[in-house]
């Protein structure tokens, strides 16, 4: 009997449909689990839930990504089992961390295990600056440091975006779909299904963490290391595609452009990171100073926050496609402007908000002295 091989556009749409069906029944049997084991997340310091929530959804995005994935992805991508090892590593790591707490030491040693294992046993790897102060190609041992670095970071940006319901994995879906869109115009049909299982794996998972009742669930570490890791393999890939000229456009200033898509958890990233530099605060301590809680601080619920920066994660997106042209540095300083001006605006809503709120406890305080006097 002859082997059945599925190609192109329906390996596409099998990657992107079986990963969403598989996610969407998995999620409810992880939620009666977790419940029954009481492994729900409780409220923390750095917490802002309130009352105890299922989690471990990453275990659902993985079945459904990984399922999707190499069902469809059949012939297309060499080195596929080891990044397949490297994503189950991540998905054991993050597990660990969501039932019992994992020291950030050792969580960050998982993160460099697996992407040491993509970037030398695969082609996953930077090899070219694109021109970016005038370098090019460059040696393989810089391409191995930088490749490894490039993962950690997208892992942790992703993970320390996961704060309120329904960011991470719309920041997923978004850069999912820019760079299947991406790979699948250029002819890339293996990396558009990645981004394929990816893509519905998180749809599917969106419906339960924007729930509000008995089927809410986070995704925990063990989904946002598995899809912070994927997105560095899509960016890096984006980046490769664009500098072997095999993309659908010659794009001037890739890695700006890839950043572009990354906004909200790279920006976010660097701005915490410069706040705990200029305060003294450890790296790995977290706090409430990212993008989401001046959202919230600034009276936006968890769904219209998460909506407001998804939106302005498609607009830079647009932004830097369109500006490609300028080069990588300007692009890049461009993108940060616009960054620092919206993040300007929400931190005057913050204050807005606050004065009132002062001015309110003030009024009654005042009318409270009244009536006894």
């Amino acid at each position: 009997m002859p082997e059945i091989i599925i190609t192109g556009l329906p390996a596409i749409l099998l990657a992107f449909a079986s990963s969403f069906v598989i996610t969407w029944y998995y999620i409810p049997k992880v939620i009666s689990v977790v419940k029954k084991r009481h492994l729900e997340d409780k409220p923390g310091f750095n917490k802002i839930h309130k009352h105890d929530v299922p989690t471990l959804g990453g275990i659902g995005i993985f079945g459904g990504f990984i399922f999707g994935f190499l069902v469809g992805v059949n012939g297309y991508m060499p080195g596929l089992s080891y990044f397949t090892a490297a994503v189950v590593f991540l998905l054991f790591v993050g597990i660990k961390d969501d039932l019992v707490y994992l020291n950030p030491k050792k969580k960050f040693w998982g993160e460099l295990g697996s992407a040491v294992l993509v970037a030398v046993f695969t082609n996953i790897h930077i090899t070219h600056f694109h021109g970016f102060l005038g370098i090019t190609n460059i040696p393989v041992s810089t391409s191995y440091i930088v490749t490894i670095l490039l993962i950690i970071l997208i892992i942790n940006a992703v993970n320390l975006i996961d704060g309120i319901d329904g960011l991470a994995a719309a920041v997923g879906i978004i850069a999912s779909l820019a760079f299947g869109i991406f790979f699948f115009l250029s002819g890339d049909y293996g990396y558009t299904i990645m981004a394929a299982a990816l893509l519905g794996s998180l749809i599917a998972f969106l419906r339960y963490n924007l729930s509000e009742g008995p089927r809410k669930i986070f995704m925990g570490d063990s989904g946002s290391l598995v899809i912070g890791f994927t997105l560095a393999v899509l960016a890096i890939h984006f980046n490769e595609l664009v500098a072997a000229d095999g993309a659908v456009l010659a794009l001037k200033s890739a890695p700006s452009v890839s950043i572009g898509i990354l906004i909200v958890p790279l920006y976010d990233t660097l701005r915490v990171v410069i706040l705990r530099l200029r305060d003294k605060k450890s790296m790995f301590i977290g706090d409430k100073r990212h993008i989401h809680h001046l959202m919230l601080r600034a009276g936006f619920s968890h769904k219209q926050a998460t909506l407001w920066i998804a939106l302005f994660n498609v607009f830079i997106i647009a932004v830097a496609f369109l500006l490609d042209g300028i080069g990588i540095l300007p692009l890049g300083l461009v993108l940060l402007a616009l960054c620092l001006t919206a993040t300007r605006f929400l931190k005057m809503a913050v204050r807005r908000r606050s004065s009132a709120a002062d001015n309110v406890v003030k009024v009654a305080g005042i009318t409270e002295v009244t009536k006894v006097g």
